[in-house]
């Protein structure tokens, strides 16, 4: 009897907790009407969403959501001047704007695109004082996989962005993670590489590249190979 080997994916929960933390507050000109940005919620005013396709922090190209408002000491809303959100991407000393609004709110979205501090302007108007306030955004790199192989499973992997590094392979014996290898990917941020299947059970593995100044960790959930 032939023995035909499949990798599978293990489905795993969301995970909780904060992904993104305040770095620094400005404070406004103290001849004006003090101004603040807050979250439209009363929480953060930038956020990514509660589903993970990889443990950890967002992943690139995920989807941030801007959801801000302007308000005084005493909690009322400014509704005059304007907002302005910009993205400094780690290593880069440019600011690039990534939404604008002509009213003290805007109710956006931005793709994530690597480690990067986002801030938000505001410009003040009539005997409102202008403010602006900052966040720092940890991302990981994508990372998907999948069984290219027919009789043996044969791991296809495509990293983006694009990256020409190591790619560790780990296998789970136990409780603990063991690095089964380290498999280095081309040009175009891909690699394939056999993995083995018992003939009985299954194996379980996971995968992931080391942080760096641009990426945090980036690591898949947990998939398995079996054999039928």
């Amino acid at each position: 009897m032939r023995i035909r080997r499949l990798l599978a994916a293990v489905t795993t929960a969301a995970l909780a907790g904060p992904a993104l933390a305040v770095v620094a507050t400005t404070a406004p000109a103290a001849a004006a009407t003090a101004t603040h940005i807050v979250g439209s919620d009363g929480g953060a005013w930038i956020k990514a969403s509660s589903y993970r396709s990889q443990p950890g922090v967002p992943v690139y190209g995920d989807t941030l959501s801007l959801s801000i408002n302007v308000v005084t000491d005493t909690g009322d809303q400014v509704f005059d001047g304007s907002l302005t959100v910009q993205r400094q991407l780690a290593g880069q000393s440019s600011w690039t704007t990534v939404a604008t609004s002509t009213s003290a709110y805007i109710y956006e979205s931005v793709k994530a695109a690597g480690n990067a501090t986002y801030r938000v302007v505001y410009s003040g108007s009539g005997d409102y004082a202008p403010s602006s306030d900052a966040v720092a955004a940890k991302i990981q790199r994508k990372i998907e996989y999948k069984n290219v192989g027919t009789r043996k499973v044969m791991l296809a992997v495509k990293v983006s962005p694009k990256f020409r590094g190591a790619v560790k392979i780990f296998k789970q014996q136990g409780k603990k993670w063991k690095k089964f290898k380290t498999v280095r990917t081309n040009s175009k941020g891909r690699f394939t590489t056999p993995l083995p299947a018992p003939r009985k059970g299954k194996y379980y593995w996971k995968l992931e590249i080391g942080s760096s100044k641009a990426f945090a960790k980036s690591q898949t959930g947990k998939f398995y190979t079996y054999s039928y």
